[in-house]
């Protein structure tokens, strides 16, 4: 894919490039090492409570990526890490339920790398930092490269909030049938009676920054994909199901 062989040299770490801007976005990964022992950090953190992903982002990262201005990710992995498996998922799980539903489901668990992307995406920058960062079309964003150039999606589904009511979550699943060959896979559980459409499911959804509604609803219509179709699949199949396998060419 042109990045194969791609390096940072210890110079350009050295002087504190901005890394984010100069490594590829298919190398902002965490191994599922790394992501067992952001898990342990979290634990220590909140001691005995269950913390969702806005709080762990809040409480631990933030303070972790505060002074280097990067991600986590690229905090450890300064060179980065090139991805295997892109993680869709909504921030109001269980932190600790999603570590251990990803866990469960990769026997090659430490030695993946995952695109997750509170991990993925510099947590601590502005607001307009962030939309530069994604730039003017979803399709040329962090997401859609590290989509198109992992081998394996993953839909990790929670019982707390139907992921399908955020917008995000539905381009990325569009953007992996329309333009990825990775397989698609499905764990987690559905919260009870989820909806598979509605005011508020598929694109109907809402995005935490409303700006972004627009960027990816013309995104989505760009693919010609029935995108409320495939929310629904991906809301009625079992866990471990496989809603495609890796296209090979």
């Amino acid at each position: 894919n042109g990045w194969e062989n791609f390096k940072v040299t210890d110079k350009a770490v050295k002087k504190k490039i901005s890394l984010v801007k100069l490594v590829p976005p298919n190398r902002w990964g965490v191994s599922g090492k790394q992501l067992m022992e952001l898990a342990d950090k979290v634990v220590e953190t909140f001691e005995d409570q269950n913390p969702n992903v806005y709080e762990v982002v809040q409480n631990v990262i933030k303070p972790l990526c505060k002074d280097a201005g990067v991600s986590y990710a690229l905090l450890l992995n300064p060179k980065g890490l090139k991805c295997t498996t892109f993680v869709t998922h909504a921030w109001f799980e269980s932190f600790l339920a999603f570590v251990v539903d990803i866990r469960d489901h990769f026997p090659d668990f430490e030695t993946r790398v995952f695109w997750i992307c509170f991990t993925a995406n510099p947590q601590t920058w502005k607001p307009d930092e962030l939309n530069d960062l994604l730039g003017p079309s979803a399709l040329q964003s962090p997401f859609a490269i590290a989509i198109q150039q992992c081998d394996t999606f993953l839909i990790v589904r929670n019982i707390i909030k139907n992921m399908y009511s955020r917008l995000w979550c539905v381009a990325e699943l569009v953007l992996v049938f329309a333009y990825g060959e990775s397989s698609v896979q499905v764990i987690g559980k559905m919260p009870l009676r989820a909806k598979e459409s509605g005011n508020d499911i598929g694109l109907n959804a809402t995005c935490t920054v409303p700006e972004d509604v627009q960027l990816l609803l013309e995104t989505i219509e760009l693919t010609d994909l029935d995108a409320n179709a495939l929310v629904a699949k991906a809301i009625r199949a079992p866990p471990g199901s496989i809603l495609r396998r890796r296209r090979v060419a």
